[in-house]
């Protein structure tokens, strides 16, 4: 008979009321489940891994059914433009010699000849200048126009007639005459000028107003001097502003237009003018052709400069006198302002304007300007300039959170007024050089010699000796010569100021105000 021996680990129980479902052991750390309590826990396990098992299942059919298309969303149907609403090929032809026919005899060609005092010869076709005699000489140039008048006004470009000492003009049947200069305007780049004939064919100003993206137009000119070319294309886009003029609102075009088109005609196809030619977009000075960026001057501009430049030879605007930009987040955060509630007023320039004599400054936010509520800083200048030169106009405007008003007398806009000089930077050595990493540059506490040097109106600040490639300085526009004055909210004095200033900022965007050449200019610093 085989004997089992007892284990040790294991007691009986002494009761036998006791609890027979499992026994005490005699090591703490090792308990013995009973039969009861082992069935119970593998019910449970049970249970999950059915639970499981259907969530598994569930997904799969899900994704079964998303794969089949089950909950693919149906796209709408095609809405084509019935085919019988659009003319075939020979019919629109027949709508491009019909405009055509319109507007072809009141196109010229325009031929100037301009007297240049220049060092060398810069006309080279190549680009750039060629060795050559240096004084006065002469030299030719071409562009294209339209009659709008029987009596013989003409419109075209500025850049066209603006240095000519003789102009000639070709009609389309090839009568030549000399012509007058009546007016131009060189910010919007028309031109007036005038032959001595009656009895011509014109072309039309229509409303550029009406005209959309998508519309038929033809373009006709001069390219290179062949006359009467006519190219065809759509509106591109309308409204497009660009930094060359504060007042023209472009209209967009691929029809091609090439050098020598400007000042001619871009017409819809009811025949009427809706612009006049101006300038291309072109792949740089190797690729001076057209690459299917055109722009035109709106009608409804050139109508308005063409009745003030036969009046008076020249256009008279009103000039306020401050340099401006948008209230973005960065201006409207440090000021407690809501981002585009005003233009912001970046520099006052001349203390004699009529914005520097009515107190206006740096940081004020232009609100309104004779009532009219301005957000851009187009809508100011515009409406400052279309205000008579002389007359008295309210401007309202926020200063360190307060709304406050003035009345200003209005001068005339200056020819100069879109150039902006900025001096070269000068060299202000390393004494007292400070690594401001956060920032990306090296600067240096404005003492008073340097105050006095780089003519300081406040004799504080911190001078930016270098900055580096790629730093949040750099992307923000800060350059060698820049003496921050605030960050954000914070005053800068000191470096010290300055690097405590930066601890203190977390990501977004903040402005930054730095004198340069004796301006102060804001910047949007910007922290990732």
């Amino acid at each position: 008979m085989q004997h089992i021996q007892e284990d040790p680990r294991y007691t009986q129980p002494t009761n036998p009321q006791e609890d027979p479902r499992y026994t005490q052991p005699l090591n703490p750390q090792v308990t013995v489940l009973a039969p009861k309590q082992r069935r119970s826990i593998w019910g449970w396990l049970a249970v999950v891994l059915t639970i499981a098992g259907a969530v598994v299942i569930v997904a799969i059919i899900q994704a079964k059914n998303h794969r089949s298309g089950g909950n693919v969303p149906e796209l709408p149907p095609s809405r084509a433009i019935s085919t019988n609403e659009q003319p075939s090929p020979a019919e629109l032809s027949k709508s491009f010699r019909e405009v055509v026919r319109n507007v072809k005899d009141a196109v010229v060609f325009i031929n100037v000849v301009e007297r240049v005092d220049e060092k060398s010869n810069d006309d080279s076709p190549f680009g750039f200048p060629l060795p050559g005699p240096g004084g006065p000489r002469r030299r030719e140039g071409a562009g294209s126009g339209f009659i709008v008048t029987e009596n013989g006004y003409i419109l075209t470009n500025n850049h066209v007639v603006n240095n000519a000492t003789k102009i000639n003009v070709t009609l389309a049947d090839g009568r030549k005459y000399k012509a007058d200069i009546v007016g131009t305007d060189t910010e919007t780049d028309i031109a007036v000028i005038k032959i001595d004939v009656s009895g011509l064919p014109i072309a039309v100003l229509g409303e550029s107003d009406k005209v959309q993206q998508g519309d038929w137009v033809l373009a006709l000119g001069s390219p290179f001097g062949l006359q009467q070319t006519l190219t065809a294309g759509i509106v591109s886009a309308t409204g497009r502003e660009l930094r060359d003029s504060q007042f023209n609102h472009y209209i967009q075009t691929d029809a091609s237009i090439n050098p020598g088109n400007s000042g001619g005609p871009l017409v819809d196809m009811s025949g009427e003018v809706i612009g006049i030619n101006t300038m291309i977009l072109t792949g740089g000075d190797f690729s001076r052709g057209n690459i299917g960026i055109g722009f035109a001057i709106a009608s409804n501009e050139a109508r308005k400069v063409f009745e003030t430049l036969v009046r008076g030879g020249r256009v008279s605007r009103g000039y306020l006198g401050v340099i401006v930009g948008e209230l973005d987040a960065a201006k409207a955060g440090a000021l407690n302002l809501e981002p585009g509630s005003g233009v912001f007023v970046s520099q006052v320039p001349d203390l004699n304007s009529p914005a520097g004599k009515a107190g206006i400054k740096g940081r004020d936010v232009i609100t309104a300007f004779n009532g009219k509520t301005v957000k851009l800083p187009r809508e100011l200048t515009e409406t400052v300039a279309a205000t008579p030169v002389g007359s008295s106009a309210r401007v309202d405007f926020i200063r360190d959170g307060k709304q406050q008003s003035v009345t200003v007398e209005l001068a005339e806009r200056p020819a100069s007024a879109n150039v902006r000089v900025i001096p070269q930077d000068q060299d202000q050595g390393d004494g007292g050089t400070v690594v401001q990493g956060g920032l990306g540059i090296k600067a240096q506490t404005v003492t008073p010699d340097t105050a006095e040097r780089m003519k300081l109106k406040s004799a504080f600040g911190v001078l930016v000796v270098s900055v580096d490639p790629g730093s949040p300085a750099a992307d923000a526009g800060v350059q060698h010569g820049d003496v921050i004055q605030r960050i954000h909210r914070t005053e800068i004095k000191t470096v010290e100021d300055l690097a405590q200033a930066v601890k203190s900022l977390n990501k977004g965007e903040y402005l930054l105000e730095v004198v340069r050449g004796g301006q102060l200019i804001f910047l949007t610093l910007t922290f990732e």
